[in-house]
């Protein structure tokens, strides 16, 4: 199910009409990872849809930097400074997955995956990795085990 929402504004009296079409996608709001271990991240869309290409992008402030795309004529690439640490898991049109290796403090943050589609446009998700220090993760497990 998606939302059609017609947006109608008045400039020097001129009427503009913008459809925006809100699509589902799907992902984990949070993941949680211990330092020193993977984290895998997810998108998939809830409608098929026409899927020219899928990015993934790391959010840093008001930007988003490109990390790695798939499209079923090019296949899948990893942008060079992410060589070593992003791999698709799950690379198709309809759905994604990254796995990011070794996370590290400076992995910590907000990812989202754009399916681009036409006439839509891209379709975006977001989900926020969080790392757990060692020490931390411990003692949760040790508040299971003793509880």
């Amino acid at each position: 199910t998606y939302l059609v929402l017609t947006l109608t504004t008045t400039s020097h009296l001129t009427t503009y009409s913008y459809n925006c079409v809100a699509a589902v996608v799907q992902t984990q709001q949070t993941v949680s990872a211990a330092l020193g271990k993977d984290a895998t991240l997810s998108c998939q869309l809830l409608e098929t849809k026409v899927v020219s290409q899928v990015t993934w992008q790391k959010v840093s402030g008001n930007t988003e930097k490109n990390i790695c795309t798939y499209s079923e004529k090019f296949g899948s690439s990893v942008y060079p400074e992410y060589k070593d640490k992003i791999q698709f898991t799950e690379a198709g049109s309809q759905k994604s997955s990254i796995v990011i290796r070794n996370v590290t403090e400076q992995d910590a943050g907000c990812y989202r995956c754009l399916f681009t589609t036409f006439p839509d446009g891209n379709l975006i998700g977001r989900t926020c990795l969080k790392y757990l220090q060692l020490q931390i993760l411990l003692k949760k497990i040790g508040q299971i085990v003793h509880s």
